[in-house]
């Protein structure tokens, strides 16, 4: 009937058996089935799958490791400060922990387990995210600046962490 043409008459027959308090469902012509008028709440929600705590720790760790990364553009690319000092890590992460709470906040990851996720994420972006400029040093000269990007193929080897300033191999 999708070529048919129809008028108001239609349109208020079509009304008319859809508010018709004794059906349960109508009949639509234009669909050839029938509607139901009402649908139950179980019927309407979605099955929603609990994510296991693996999956959310991880993907809280990935927001925490963005942020920290996000917190490194905004330190080398826009405030150009290279050296570390105590000031230099106490800036970078009160940025890495707005990015973190603004991300978690967008993704809906405010637990506390969650929140506990993300601070790991930082401190392991922190002692060991050294380790991804290695492995794709041209990109990552794009993210952050060509200079950095050698200063730290030079200050630090593949496949270790660095902590209190030390660099040790794994």
């Amino acid at each position: 009937m999708a070529g048919a043409k129809l008028d108001i008459n239609d349109f208020n027959a079509r009304v008319k058996r859809i508010k018709n308090p004794r059906n349960k469902s109508y009949y639509d012509h234009e669909l050839g089935m029938h509607i139901p008028k009402r649908v139950s709440v179980d019927r309407t929600k979605k099955i929603s799958q609990e994510d296991s705590f693996l999956t959310k720790f991880l993907v809280s760790m990935i927001i925490g490791g963005i942020a920290l990364m996000f917190a490194q553009v905004v330190r080398i690319r826009y405030f150009g400060l290279t050296e570390q000092t105590d000031v230099v890590l106490y800036l970078e992460l009160f940025v890495a922990f707005w990015a973190m709470i603004l991300l978690a906040a967008m993704m809906d990851r405010r637990k506390f387990l969650e929140r506990l996720g993300q601070v790991t994420g930082i401190a392991l972006m922190l002692t060991a995210g050294h380790n991804i400029i290695w492995r794709w040093p041209d990109q990552m000269a794009y993210i952050y600046t060509a200079e950095h990007v050698a200063q730290v193929l030079e200050d630090t080897t593949q496949h270790s962490i660095v902590y209190r300033g030390s660099v040790y191999g794994l």
